[in-house]
């Protein structure tokens, strides 16, 4: 058996069943394959996960080729595809995980503020019950049922000064009553 053999003959064999002959090929390219996958990609093991895949590649491919000018130049080509594949991978991975995280950051603070926006609500409705009587129903059939002083001022036989007077305390006190709230809030927080 002949010491070396050239890529051409180890081509052949191989594609006679010399299974050694692919082994042979793969111990004379790996080394220079990965340290070519090295400079482009900076990872170890990355590299030589796609010199695998690439030498897998040749291994299927190797009997269809009827001949190979040079059996390096077609180790590299794949590499370098593969190599690509990898980056155009990763690079729709990282735009997908990045449009994942701004989905999810705009759903957390709708979510955030739905359940603030309810908690202030709470807080509004508690403050409104707390009004004096009077307040509260000039305040309510104003904000809540939507109608004019005009229209308060005929529903509780009272004037429309009075419904303005109520408005203004009701108002005042809510404010009062809502900031001190906050405060308490921003505190505790």
């Amino acid at each position: 058996m002949k010491q070396l053999y050239s890529d051409k003959e180890l081509q052949e064999l191989f594609r006679d069943g010399q299974e050694w002959a692919f082994e042979m090929l793969y111990k004379r390219h790996v080394i220079k394959l990965v340290g070519i996958a090295m400079q482009k990609t900076n990872d170890r093991a990355l590299s030589e996960e796609l010199v695998q895949d690439t030498f897998v590649v040749y291994y299927k491919l190797a009997n269809e080729k009827k001949e190979l000018a040079s059996v390096f130049a077609f180790l590299y080509v794949i590499l370098k595809n593969k190599i690509m594949d990898h980056f155009r991978h990763s690079l729709v991975r990282k735009k997908y995980e990045s449009h994942l995280e701004r989905t999810f950051d705009e759903l957390d603070h709708s979510t955030v503020s739905l359940i603030e926006t309810r908690e202030l609500e709470k807080l509004i409705d508690h403050e409104i019950s707390l009004l004096p009587p009077q307040c509260q129903s000039v305040f309510t059939l104003s904000r809540k049922k939507m109608l004019s002083n005009k229209e308060i001022a005929n529903t509780l036989k009272i004037s429309e000064n009075t419904v303005e007077q109520h408005m203004r305390k009701a108002l005042r006190i809510l404010r009062l009553s809502i900031l001190k709230s906050v405060k308490i809030f921003l505190v505790m927080f």
